[in-house]
């Protein structure tokens, strides 16, 4: 396959949706001289050269989404609400993905130097790739709003047909690849350890699920200047340093936890 070839088969889908239940409207929300969560990852992700997908939902609320979509001149699809598997699926397969970078709309400091090297990944024997933590855990499934995850469609097709029928469907269908490492067995699985400056720390989130949390985003954002490109080393030393911003973030690690 030429590189021009896997190019085309690689896709970076946003996973975005207005109506979220603790704070909707977050991801268009200014949280940063005018910009939103979305401009936000928009700027950081320019610079790859992949295509990127908003992927959101056929809810009447995230009219507002495909508005912000059209007016940035980014593709988007519209599709289920709570099957984000069969979303994310039918996402692929309108705009020819075979291999997939998940990024969560809620994470405005997701370090994607990692991009480059899952695809590589992807197109060769790989069916899912991501950061863990020192206990294998994916880092999706943790509180650091750091990192994305890498699927081959295939896999996700594969997860579908395992899924049918079984008490569990919703929950796998909600959580997209919840599946692939609970059944790792059936997948080409490789979890790196994240990077020693953040792998055992259980302290830190660089999510936005609540208005506490945009808030402390917004100030970090305003120490950096806006800077989501931060280095993960300078932008862990930096909030080791703040105890406020700390004590902020364990307050939605505890309801996290819950």
């Amino acid at each position: 396959m030429s590189k021009n070839e896997s190019l085309r088969n690689n896709l970076i889908i946003i996973q975005a949706r207005a109506s979220s239940t603790r704070m909707p409207g977050k991801v268009l929300k200014p949280i940063w001289n005018g910009l939103c969560l979305l401009d936000l990852q928009i700027q950081a992700l320019e610079p790859l050269n992949h295509k990127v997908v908003l992927a959101t939902t056929i809810n009447e609320s995230d009219d507002l989404l495909e508005e912000w979509a059209k007016k940035n001149q980014l593709d988007f699809f519209r599709g289920e609400e709570e099957n984000v598997l069969n979303r994310f699926v039918a996402c692929a397969q309108y705009f020819g993905g075979q291999n997939i970078i998940r990024v969560c709309s809620d994470n405005p400091f997701i370090q994607f130097d990692q991009v480059h090297r899952y695809f590589d990944l992807l197109n060769g024997e790989v069916d899912y790739v991501s950061y863990s933590t020192s206990g294998g855990l994916p880092a999706i499934k943790t509180h650091w709003g750091l990192f994305v995850e890498g699927i081959r469609v295939e896999a996700l097709q594969k997860c579908q047909k395992s899924i049918q029928g079984r008490e569990s469907e919703s929950y796998y269908q909600e959580h997209v690849t919840n599946f692939i490492y609970e059944n790792a067995s059936e997948f080409a699985l490789l979890l790196e350890e994240a990077p020693a400056s953040v792998v055992n720390r259980d302290d830190l989130r660089f999510t936005v699920d609540t208005t506490l949390d945009f808030q402390n985003m917004s100030e970090l954002l305003r120490q950096l200047g806006g800077n989501t490109r931060i280095d993960l080393n300078k932008l862990i030393e930096m909030v080791s340093n703040q105890p406020e911003i700390l004590e902020r973030m364990a307050v939605g690690i505890n309801d996290f936890k819950k």
